[in-house]
């Protein structure tokens, strides 16, 4: 959804250029304000302090439109192209003319004359000012224009969807999980996803209104209530799936990884049918790791089938055989992962064994005076 701010601030630009004139440190800290600040999030009213008599109508209205008017000059620019662009060129002009201003203090660095540091200081700060000023309004259209990219492609991942995973679009788009979450709260503060989005962080996903966050853990809840589809299936039946897909592709590499994935597959699924107790373990596993596989596969087998060597297709294709040497490592390690608990038993036993041992040994030793001190005295 588009932001609903308005598309010209000129007003609150005006006032700071007018203080930086006039009153360089407070029109600096306005424009810092405006560039780099966080726009403040509506509040909802609060009661007065028990005791406390309410302020009059009109005092509360004057209140509310100072407010409002200072939030309206520290208002973040709507980020946009041709505000970008704008900064750009503004900044470029006011740093060049806060440079040339600098020149002149700079050169009375050499005068002695009475009054000299006075002069010079101020203009220096005023010039410095200016350059800085300018320069932090070049970088925020450069840093606009950067992020407007970003946005455009996180709104075309996710589409018309009501709900999607932060782990979904930092995989896709290749961003770390961190550069998401923080993009995602600026859009959500900036208005792309509407009112009533929001990050459930502990779900790690975007939500566009509370109704989609409820209806997708009603489908959570409902798919871990069913067998998955693949399980109804049986077993067998995923393992004929994969070996579907890589009979149908050519590439030799990329076959003999789908070998080995079929051949940890069929470990995992034997692990499970010799002990049920493993079958909890392998939700995942089965849930997503496996369909998500299966579709890449079956992508892939459908690019080669196409018989068309575009560059959409080359790039999707080289995704997916870097991406499967990540898969296979990902599938041997759900297969340790089941054992995991018989190692532990294990161990356990061996220290047992290895502790009765010890306390046997000696117990014969003592018995039989067989120990190393007789072995000694009898080499003797």
């Amino acid at each position: 959804m588009a932001q609903k701010k308005p598309d010209h601030d000129w007003g609150s630009w005006v006032l700071i250029l007018f203080m930086l004139w006039v009153f360089w440190p407070v029109g600096l800290f306005l424009l810092l304000s405006k560039l780099f600040g966080k726009d403040g999030k509506k509040q909802g009213s609060e009661a007065p302090p028990l005791g406390a008599e309410a302020a009059p109508a009109g005092k509360q209205r004057s209140d509310n439109r100072a407010k409002n008017a200072a939030r309206r000059v520290v208002r973040s620019p709507v980020v946009k192209k041709s505000n970008a662009k704008w900064l750009k060129i503004a900044g470029a002009v006011l740093a060049a003319i806060g440079l040339l201003g600098m020149s002149e203090p700079v050169g009375a660095l050499f005068w002695w004359g009475s009054g000299w540091l006075e002069f010079w200081l101020e203009d220096l700060l005023a010039g410095l000012a200016f350059a800085v000023s300018g320069g932090a309004m070049f970088a925020a259209g450069v840093s606009m224009d950067k992020s407007m990219k970003r946005y455009a492609k996180y709104l075309s991942v996710m589409g018309d969807r009501e709900a999607i995973s932060i782990q979904e679009l930092a995989r896709t788009l290749g961003f770390g999980e961190k550069r998401v979450e923080k993009d995602l709260q600026k859009m959500i503060d900036k208005g792309y996803y509407g009112g009533k989005a929001y990050l459930n962080m502990e779900l790690g996903y975007l939500f566009r209104s509370g109704q989609a966050d409820a209806a997708f853990q009603q489908q959570r809840r409902e798919a871990a209530s069913q067998p998955p589809k693949e399980a109804e299936e049986g077993y067998s039946g995923i393992l004929r799936n994969i070996r579907r897909a890589n009979d149908a592709i050519a590439d030799p590499v990329l076959s003999a990884k789908i070998d080995r994935l079929e051949d940890i597959t069929a470990r995992i699924f034997r692990a499970v049918e010799e002990d049920p107790r493993k079958r909890d373990r392998i939700d995942t596993f089965l849930t997503y790791y496996l369909p998500t596989t299966q579709k890449l596969l079956d992508s892939y087998a459908a690019f080669e089938a196409a018989g068309v060597e575009g560059e959409n297709l080359r790039q999707a294709k080289g995704r997916i055989e870097t991406t499967m040497d990540s898969i296979v490592k990902g599938f041997e390690h759900q297969l340790d992962e089941l054992y995991k608990a018989d190692a532990m038993d294990v161990d356990s036993d061996i220290r047992v064994m290895e502790t009765m041992l010890r306390r046997d040994t000696a117990t014969v030793e003592q018995d039989f005076n067989m120990g190393p001190a007789r072995q000694k005295e009898t080499e003797e």
